[in-house]
Order: structure tokens, then sequence, then C-alpha cells
């Protein structure tokens, strides 16, 4: 299987740059901590599930129990090292910042900032329905937390029209509203939410205009076929999605629960529209997407290649070449064909992500991701060199024995292991020559 990995070009540059040790025990800043009875009546919301960055740093919070989302200007030192995140027990240093349990801090959704490349991260506090919600502002370079305020000065909002009645209950205890917003992309000048309306056709994507004006667009409805359920859909949700240039045309791409790939171009989507996806692949069944990225990474032979990938709730992720969802947006797509695995495009791979809860681009060498510890079952605040995908300190393999040597044929391993130990927070065991 051929396996992506990132330009070493720039190795010495990235080693001088990614100074951190490894942080089991986070060094926060020296203000005192804030308690929750602090910080819940200056900067909590009543919900925040969804994050999505838009032009000049403002950041999009969806709330979908409220049917209502925030637009938040952001300000921020720009970061130009490539500095990782390494804060194992990121969900307990929060915990502790807030004064409450553990398991009571709810991880909905994190972005990472396009200047500052800090985490932004969604989370509710508490399980119970009407619990509140704020937005922690993680440094990578001290492991500062902050939390964002949103008040009239920064932030303006819209209240969705037609929103999902949250007296429909999905398996006894899930209302629908709950699913009021499950995606926000910005795309144009025009923030694009998926989610479910109280309409017929229960599946919606809205058109919102930003700055916000008082008019909002929705499609009538989205046909997509399933092709694991070998029926046309038009109630589930998009679960996830981002706009990209397919063959030099403005498009959609989304993914749908148990898997669904579909592209939708962007002059399709308008007020009143009755839109039919087209599903270019399938990535499994039993399944639920989580986030879509695109990345771009240097092959061994010095090429460059751009990727889609998607990570999964129920699986491991999947890299797919942009080139064949190129190809597979000119083609006729999968209507009529019954896929319970991953198919439908040249080129799909299974990646190691099965433990990742979000992910997002932090730079162009790195992806930041929260992901739950299988060890400790804490959850973790971590950077993974794009192209790779794992984290080489979760493995004991041949090549950590004192005796290994590494033979020429491994040059460019060595260049990789030798970056990954010093992004992970383990410099001294970096090597200054071939073997250690």
């Amino acid at each position: 299987m051929k396996i992506q990995l990132i330009a070493f070009g720039f190795l010495a540059v990235f080693l001088a740059s990614c100074k951190q040790d490894k942080a089991k025990d986070v060094a926060i800043s020296d203000t005192q901590t804030i308690m929750h009875s602090e910080i819940v009546p200056k900067s909590a919301l009543s919900g925040a599930n969804v994050l999505a960055f838009g032009a000049e740093n403002v950041l999009f919070i969806g709330d979908s129990k409220a049917g209502k989302i925030y637009a938040v200007a952001t300000t921020a030192d720009e970061l130009k090292d490539a500095v990782p995140f390494n804060m194992e027990g990121f969900d307990g240093t929060i915990a502790q910042k807030l004064n409450m349990e553990t398991r009571d801090v709810v991880i909905q959704d994190m972005k990472i900032h396009p200047v500052s490349q800090e985490a932004y991260v969604a989370i509710k506090l508490g399980h119970q329905p009407d619990a509140k919600a704020v937005i922690a502002i993680v440094h990578p370079a001290t492991g500062e937390i902050r939390f964002l305020e949103v008040t009239e000065g920064n932030s303006t909002s819209i209240t969705l029209n037609d929103p999902a009645s949250s007296e429909l209950l999905f398996w006894e205890e899930t209302p629908a509203s709950t699913l009021n917003i499950t995606d926000i992309d910005y795309n144009d000048g025009y923030i694009y939410v998926a989610g479910l309306t109280n309409s017929e056709f229960a599946s919606t994507l809205r058109k919102i205009a930003y700055p916000f004006a008082e008019t909002q667009e929705s499609v009538n409805s989205i046909e997509i076929y399933h092709a694991v359920h070998t029926q046309n859909e038009t109630r589930a949700p998009i679960r996830t999605m981002l706009f990209d240039e397919v063959d030099g045309v403005s498009t959609l791409l989304a993914s749908y629960t148990c898997t669904p790939l579909v592209t939708i171009p962007t002059t399709q989507i308008q007020a009143g529209a009755d839109i039919k996806g087209k599903t270019i692949a399938e990535l499994g069944y039993g399944n639920a997407p989580i986030d879509m990225l695109t990345v771009t990474t240097q092959e061994m032979d010095g090429s460059m290649t751009k990727s889609l990938l998607v990570t999964h709730k129920n699986r491991g992720g999947t890299i797919v070449p942009f080139a064949s969802v190129v190809a597979g947006s000119k083609g006729n797509g999968m209507a009529g064909q019954q896929q319970m695995f991953a198919s439908g495009l040249e080129g799909i791979q299974q990646i190691p992500t099965a433990n990742v809860m979000q992910i997002d681009v932090q730079n162009p060498q790195m992806l930041g991701v929260l992901r739950r510890n299988i060890a400790t079952g804490d959850i973790d605040l971590v950077s993974e060199l794009s192209g790779v995908y794992l984290r080489l300190s979760d493995f004991i393999s041949e090549y950590d024995f004192p005796d290994y040597r590494y033979p020429e044929s491994q040059a460019f391993t060595k260049q990789y292991h030798d970056m990954a130990k010093q992004m992970e927070g383990y410099p001294n065991l970096v090597s200054e020559k071939m073997g250690r």
C-alpha cells in the first residue's frame, strides 16, 4: 500500500522550532484558575456543538439546541513556527480549570485558528439537556487555556427558520432539535448550514449571507442515493462537509451516516431548489463521519498529492486521492449499486485514526487532533504529522530497541522518526547519524 509522507526538506527548521518537551502535566498560565461558578455568567452559551472559521478569522458557533448561530470576531497573534500540541489528559485539565468533574466535560467540536494555531474547543458543561457551553482556547506553544467571551460588542447572531421539533425523539431520548445544525462551512460570503428542518424533506442545507441579514435561503430538498441502504434518501442530514474546486467547479463535498460521499455543485444550492447529490463513493457501513479535510502532502519521489481526509466515529479514517474525487464527480455516480465496504473511487485507503474525536489542519506540516487515549481513557490534545496520521510514541516496535541500526535504504524513514520524536516531546531520542 502506498503511504503518503510529508516533505522532509524542512527537517532542520522543524527541529529548531519544535522545542516542547513531552507534557504529561501541561503547563498552563500563571493566571488564577477560573472557577465554574465564575466562568458561566461571563462566557457561557446555551449550547455550542459546531464550530467553523470564516473570512477575517470570524468564528461561527452553531447552537443546535437553540437553532442559533453566532458569529464572533477573533483576534490573535500569528504563530509562524510549527509548534505541536502535546497535552495528555486535556479533559482533566479543562475540568480542573472549570472546577468540575472530568466525566462532565463533554467535547462537542474543535477548530484550529488559521492565524494563531490555537485550538478552539466547544465544551458542554455536563450531560443535562439544559447544560451550558463554553469555547476553550488553547495555545500550542504555552499550553495556556482561556475562554472565549461572546458579547454584543464582538458578535452577531441569527436564529434559523423552521427548526426541527424537540418533540420528535430518536431512540426515545434524542430530540430532533439536537440535529438542527450538524455542520457549518463558510464559502464566498455565505455560511452553509447542514441539518434538519421541520419540513417534509427533513434534511436541509441553509445558505445564509454573512454579515447576517434578515433573510435566509434554504433548499427545498436534498436527495442522495445511499448505496448501503439501496435507496434514495431525503431525511438524514449531512454530517460533515467542505467546499473545494473540483475540476475548476466550486463544489460541496458531503458525507452522511453509514457513509456515502456526495458531491453537489455550489451553483445548485439555491433557495427552494430540489437538489440531487451525486454519490461518488461509499466509505463503509455502520459508521458516522466526523470531520472532512483536504491535505496536501509530498511523496517520496518529491511530487505533491492533494487528498480528501475523512475521519469516522466507528472505524479508522479514510484518505482519497483528490484526483479520484475529480474523476468520480465526472461519472454517473453509484445509483443502483449496493456496496457495504469502502468502494466507488480509485485509491481509497484506510488510516489509523480510530481513536480520533476531532481533527483539523494546524499548519502545513501538522494536524491538530483531539483523541481518546485507549490506554488511559483520557482525552488528549496532540499534533500529528500530516501524511502519516499517527503518533510514533503510541507504539513499541523493532525500531525502538537500542541495538537497532537503520540501513541506508531507510534514511527517509529515519528522518520521519526523528521528526516525530521531536514533535511528540522526545528530543533526547533523536539520533544524529544512522543507527543510535
